[in-house]
């Protein structure tokens, strides 16, 4: 299982770790382009506070020499050249003494309420044209110097064409941004950062993108997003293909049980008198796409040493339900399907319920359903154990006992539990030849089976005088070569279609 699922998770790993990587590098680089944006904006803002700086300092010379019409003069024209600059006032005793518009005109209502502080920003309220302004004070001895730059100076220094990146200018405890009017600056969130001015007192805040954003994913990154997952589907088919290449054989079965690699081949149950179909035998087969087919004496073993058998059976029941299902108009009254149950699945608590569902899956109930059990390992028989075939003999299943005569405790078997009938191993059948004494240990075998009066399979029948024994001495059912092959199911529908259907009677003695 592990084997099965690493690929997958070392794909899902490779390509979480790829997201990340990708994901980090654009919030890096979201994060510094952020950064650039506010400290291009402190930078520009620093340069229209400098021809505010600059601005004072005539100012303050018109402060000394007085308010005639040449310094106002001045002024205007130092406020009209400079490109940020809005007004220049000078204030004395806390009245306005000198300004450079005409006749001394304010653009700035309620100015003695301003806040002596070096900068502070004035929301549209307060100003003549009900819009914001910045405004920048410079303390003298005999006057105060104030300096006034419109709004739209400063929310030019703070667009930026990056989208979702939203600037502001933070001024004491208010701020302004690219849009809007001056607002009560909040305090600083977890994904606010800002950039402080070195120059003067103002600061440039700046919102931190998210951590991790599909958005930002699939806009800036979505080719390279693609690129990684084609590397996770080359490294998840790369280590697919080393870890088959050297996987157990357990875990190779495991597999192919998963994919249904392990699919049911049909061998016709005959009557050897008129060569009618009486029913097949479900054999497991396994073709590997490198190897073929593997023989069922190699896996079937691993299976059962391995604990699989039971999920390789469960697969071959619910395969053999869909396949008599699609062909049930052409299976003649009291067809027998019979199927293979090892002791560790017969003894499992699952067994009752398991062949319960399978007899619930066929659409035709006229069909009998053997299960057969084998006696080539050692089966524990117990009470429980009895009880479950019994209840499934009760609900219509026949029991069989396979390979006969091979095998561990056959006559204790016979005693012990409900048996339908016997199949004869082919290793019996295989001694039948021309000479008389060819058949005496079969003819054993067959007296037995008559004195218990139970219906009687011969497998292995590959001759013609093998068929003409046993039709000799009653034994109509056979099993073998000298009929059919075991057939994969395509086979199997032609084989049923190429024979008329006729009425047959239940072979299992009632």
């Amino acid at each position: 299982m592990v084997r099965a699922t690493l690929p997958y998770v070392a794909a899902v790993c490779f390509f979480v770790a790829g997201t990340f990587i990708l994901n980090l590098q654009l919030w890096y680089s979201a994060k510094s382009e952020n950064v650039a944006a506010a400290t291009h904006a402190t930078n520009s803002v620093n340069t229209i506070l400098e021809e505010a700086r600059s601005a004072t300092r005539t100012g303050f010379t018109i402060a000394t020499t007085g308010c005639t019409p040449e310094g106002q003069y001045q002024l205007g024209t130092e406020a009209a050249l400079k490109p940020h600059l809005r007004t220049i006032l000078i204030l004395k005793e806390g009245k306005i003494w000198c300004s450079s518009l005409p006749g001394n005109r304010l653009l700035i209502n309620n100015l003695t309420e301003l806040p002596e502080t070096r900068l502070t920003l004035v929301e549209g309220i307060n100003n003549v044209h009900q819009r914001p302004s910045l405004v920048y004070r410079t303390q003298h001895p005999d006057a105060t110097v104030l300096v006034t730059v419109s709004d739209s100076h400063i929310r030019d220094a703070l667009d930026t064409t990056r989208k979702n990146t939203h600037l502001r200018m933070i001024v004491g405890s208010h701020s302004i941004g690219f849009s809007g009017d001056v607002e009560t600056y909040t305090t600083k969130t977890d994904r606010e950062a800002i950039v402080v001015s070195k120059a003067f007192p103002f600061a440039i805040g700046y919102m931190l993108p998210p951590f991790f954003s599909v958005e930002r994913i699939l806009r800036q990154g979505a080719g390279l997003l693609l690129f990684i997952l084609l590397m996770s589907a080359i490294a998840f088919y790369a280590l697919g293909k080393y870890l088959n290449k050297y996987t157990a054989p357990t875990d190779t079965l495991r597999r192919a049980i998963l994919k249904g690699d392990i699919i049911p081949y049909y061998q016709p149950v005959m009557d050897g008198r008129d060569n009618s179909i009486r029913g097949v035998e479900v054999l497991a087969r396994w073709k590997q796409p490198d190897a073929g087919f593997i023989s069922p004496s190699s896996f079937i073993p691993l299976a059962e040493k391995s604990g699989l058998i039971i999920p390789l059976t469960q697969s071959l029941m619910w395969q053999v339900v869909a396949h008599m299902n699609a062909i049930t108009t052409l299976l003649p009254e009291g067809f027998h399907v019979g199927i293979n149950f090892s002791a560790a699945h017969i003894n499992a608590p699952s067994f009752v319920e398991d062949c319960l569902r399978y007899q619930a899956g066929f659409v035709n109930k006229q069909l009998t359903l053997v299960l057969e059990v084998t006696e080539r390992e050692p089966l524990h028989v117990d009470d429980q154990l009895i009880s479950n075939l019994n209840t499934l003999h009760a609900n219509g299943f026949a029991i069989a006992l396979d390979d006969f005569g091979t095998g561990y405790s056959g006559l204790s078997y016979l005693h012990d539990l409900n048996i339908d009938y016997i199949k004869i191993d082919h290793s019996f059948v295989g001694r039948v030849n021309e000479d008389e004494d060819s058949t005496k240990l079969l003819d054993c075998v067959l007296e037995l089976a008559r004195k218990l009066s139970l219906s009687i399979v011969a497998e292995g029948v590959e001759t013609r005088a093998q068929l003409e024994y046993l039709n000799r001495n009653n034994i109509p059912l056979l099993q073998g070569y000298y009929f059919y092959k075991p057939v994969k199911f395509v086979e199997l529908v032609k084989i049923l279609l190429s024979k008329p259907k006729e009425k047959i009677e239940r072979y299992i003695a009632p």
